[in-house]
């Protein structure tokens, strides 16, 4: 039987990571990123969080109904902070500020990782599929806004339909073709969006040729 110092030292113990939401929560974060990596979904078991996190499984039963619920959490934080739009001062600058963090992203040990993650959610029924994009967008929303206000885009412009069209050429490149991106890679890309996108003036700028009638 526990003394009563005993009893208040374990119970602090388990009290602790709650009272300190924000660490913990990067650390279970920052776990599972790395199990996933290591080992893939399998190896991402409340048990590994917890001991790669250094908490108490109770304390990820508490927040998460199961492990998958953990896994999209960490992937929306991510969301949030993968690829913050630079402003520039033109919709051409801060895009091709956005595409470098891309594929700085998918360069990284973390690109495998968020591969993993949607391959795996896509064949599961989950409530929202669309919730990491949707984030995305949601964060590049001040880049849409403020060139649409300098006049370069459209107010009626189809944001995912353009972000798709600048960003998906990056994962065809690195994941199906197998080849490096670089500057002039994504150069091209900028082009080809301001082309179809942007208001003539911009095109100008860039010495993009006129649309055709």
């Amino acid at each position: 039987m526990m003394n009563q110092s005993s009893t208040k030292m374990h119970t602090n113990s388990r009290r602790r990571p709650g009272g300190r939401t924000a660490d913990v929560t990067a650390r279970v974060h920052k776990a599972i990123t790395e199990l996933i990596l290591e080992g893939g979904f399998e190896a991402c078991t409340f048990s590994a969080v917890a001991d790669r996190a250094g908490i108490d499984r109770s304390t990820l039963y508490r927040r998460f109904p199961d492990r998958f619920d953990a896994i999209i959490d960490t992937w929306m934080s991510r969301a949030q902070i993968d690829v913050m739009p630079d402003s520039g001062g033109s919709f051409a600058t801060d895009l091709m500020s956005v595409l470098r963090k891309i594929v700085e992203l998918l360069d990284s040990p973390v690109g495998p990782a968020l591969f993993k993650v949607a391959a795996e959610l896509k064949s599961r029924t989950i409530d929202d599929p669309r919730a990491y994009f949707d984030v995305r967008m949601a964060q590049l929303a001040p880049m849409f806004d403020a060139a649409i206000a300098r006049g370069e885009l459209p107010a009626e412009v189809d944001r995912e339909a353009l972000f798709s069209f600048a960003a998906g050429p990056i994962y065809f490149r690195m994941f199906i073709a197998g080849r490096k991106i670089d500057d002039e890679f994504l150069h091209s890309i900028v082009s080809n969006v301001c082309w179809l996108y942007c208001s003539p003036s911009v095109a100008a700028k860039l010495s993009l040729p006129a649309r055709m009638a």
